[in-house]
């Protein structure tokens, strides 16, 4: 059987779609982390609906609370990576307690996540690890902050000293990141 010049052009056009997908595919499960060292939490609401926005941020306090103490990077990923499932659990009690019935999903990942300003830190836009909290459809505004170092902070200190020693703690947190954010920086420079 003979092929047409046309369907010789139909072999070749999907022959280049399919290599160009297959690569696509092989770029977002390979993306490079610009800025190694630090963790971002990434928590997506269901909806953009007032109460899809709230339960957001209660499951963001949540993980939150789960991370504390992770004094080294590679805890921190052992951490995540052998708790997803907890993670997820967490997540749908807090969805529950609330009064929804959807899911969530966590995975930890290289994400581009846009250019962020925290008070004096800003952190560039690029690609991030991130730990990725899905809640229900994931159709809602998203929420992000560094949970390592730990820069997520959450609920108000009862006691002047206590304020002062989570500001002090937050200082020395931010000295670091802005710190690795330089060397990143450097490192593209020839």
């Amino acid at each position: 059987m003979r092929l047409t010049v046309l369907q010789k052009e139909l072999c070749v056009w999907i022959a280049v779609f399919a290599v160009a997908a297959v690569l696509g595919v092989f770029y977002i499960e390979h993306t490079p982390n610009d800025h190694p060292g630090i963790i971002r939490l990434h928590v997506i609401a269901n909806s953009n609906s007032p109460e899809d926005q709230a339960l957001k941020l209660a499951v963001r306090d949540e993980i939150i609370r789960m991370m504390e103490g992770q004094e080294d990077l590679e805890d921190a990923r052992s951490y995540i990576d052998g708790h997803l499932d907890e993670i997820e659990t967490a997540a749908e009690k807090v969805i529950r307690e609330k009064g929804f019935d959807y899911p969530a999903s966590a995975k930890r990942k290289v994400v581009f996540i846009p250019e962020k300003r925290y008070e004096d830190l800003t952190l560039p836009a690029g690609n991030y690890e991130a730990l990725r909290i899905t809640l229900g459809r994931g159709e809602g505004h998203n929420w992000w902050c560094v949970i390592f170092p730990q820069l997520c902070l959450i609920g108000e200190p009862d006691e002047e000293a206590a304020g002062e020693e989570a500001e002090g703690t937050k200082i020395v947190l931010k000295s670091k990141i802005k710190e690795m954010i330089k060397k990143d920086i450097e490192k593209e420079v020839p």
